[in-house]
């Protein structure tokens, strides 16, 4: 699950970067996805964690939409990420995704850009998963 939610995240960087929207195609396949490996049984969290892993991402994501923080193809991203990953690595990657995504708005305002696409954060973010899923193998 982690390698498709890899590249989800990368295609949307993909998109983001190129024309500064996430397609919704993108996120509502990746929770589909998750669901449906859930469902089938073939994905290594259970129905509990990935719904800890939606409701923790909506918790998190859905006021920052709201408040302008956050653009809605972020928001659907990171909701669809939420399922995913589940609770505690949702949580890690959105720390990470923090982090970074204030880095390259630092970058971006030193830049004098008035936009930033945030998607590259959140590959980043993802990317910081990796020692986490490289112990849990």
């Amino acid at each position: 699950m982690f390698l498709i939610a890899l590249g989800a995240t990368s295609l949307a960087t993909a998109f983001d970067l190129r024309c500064r929207r996430i397609p919704n195609a993108i996120p509502g396949g990746l929770l589909c996805c998750a669901l449906a490996l859930v469902a089938a049984g073939l994905h290594p969290l259970g129905w509990r964690q990935a719904a800890f892993g939606l409701v923790t991402a909506m918790l998190i994501t859905l006021p920052l939409f709201r408040w302008g923080w956050m653009g809605g193809g972020d928001a659907k991203l990171a909701i669809a990420l939420g399922p995913a990953l589940g609770f505690l690595p949702f949580l890690i990657f959105f720390t990470g995704t923090s982090i970074f995504g204030g880095v390259l708005a630092l970058a971006a305002r030193r830049r004098g850009e008035a936009e930033l696409a945030y998607a590259p954060a959140m590959l980043l973010g993802l990317l910081s998963l990796l020692p986490l899923q490289w112990l849990s193998s």
